[in-house]
């Protein structure tokens, strides 16, 4: 049972673009935590207020509550059913995401930036989703078996921590190239997050980002 909930993961990751389950609930959108720009969030290209969007969208697919009970039993029920049709539709939520960034490819430093700053937090928010899943009773008291699940959680839920820290640093690396005072809040955002990703998921730093690449392949596995 203490696999249950890796294979799942996995599982979803590789089901991208299947339908949302029937009887889903529908997805609140609220704003996402990043600084505001130096221009209107209305007056942003097209191309960057539709991925802005779609990225709220993807971070709105909230994981559901966890099981009324703590047993195996319940725990995996939960891991079949609520809990795998998130992963479901977060994944789908996250493609529809990462399509919108093919349109930013000339856009300037600054529109990159921001794009690259708003698929920092969804990865990040994904990854903190995951490690918050319950952890059945008779695993958290055994300290070997707690031990083993812990180990197989994070294995699967570092790529999307990596993915965070990477758009993160990318998304210094743009703003610094950009060298404009007035986002020089973004610029550290990004550093701070990026920073605190690292350490919490206790990662290796990404490597530097090159600015002139595209979007797509900043925010993507290189």
């Amino acid at each position: 049972m203490w696999r249950l909930l890796p294979i799942l993961i996995l599982a979803a990751m590789g089901c991208a673009g299947r339908q949302t389950p029937e009887g889903a609930q529908e997805a609140v959108v609220g704003p996402i935590p990043v600084p505001q720009p130096v221009y209107p969030r209305e007056e942003l290209s097209r191309d960057l207020q539709e991925l802005w969007s779609r990225v709220e969208e993807a971070v709105a697919v909230r994981p559901p509550e966890p099981p009324e009970g703590d047993s195996e039993e319940a725990i995996d029920a939960w891991a079949e059913g609520e809990f795998r049709e998130w992963l479901l539709r977060r994944q789908e939520a996250t493609d529809r995401a990462l399509a919108a960034t093919h349109a930013l490819r000339t856009h300037p430093l600054f529109e990159r930036g921001i794009g690259t700053a708003l698929f920092g937090y969804m990865y990040e928010d994904m990854a903190s989703s995951i490690r918050g899943a319950p952890v059945p009773e008779h695993i958290a008291k055994d300290e070997e078996l707690l031990g083993i699940y812990t180990d197989a959680l994070t294995e699967h839920i570092t790529p999307f921590a990596e993915l965070s820290a990477r758009a993160y640093y990318a998304c210094l690396a743009l703003f610094l190239k950009l060298g404009d005072p007035q986002w020089g809040h973004w610029a550290l955002y990004c550093d701070e997050r990026g920073t605190e990703v690292v350490d919490t998921f206790e990662l290796e730093p990404p490597e530097p980002a090159d600015p002139s690449t595209s979007l797509t392949r900043l925010v993507t596995p290189p």
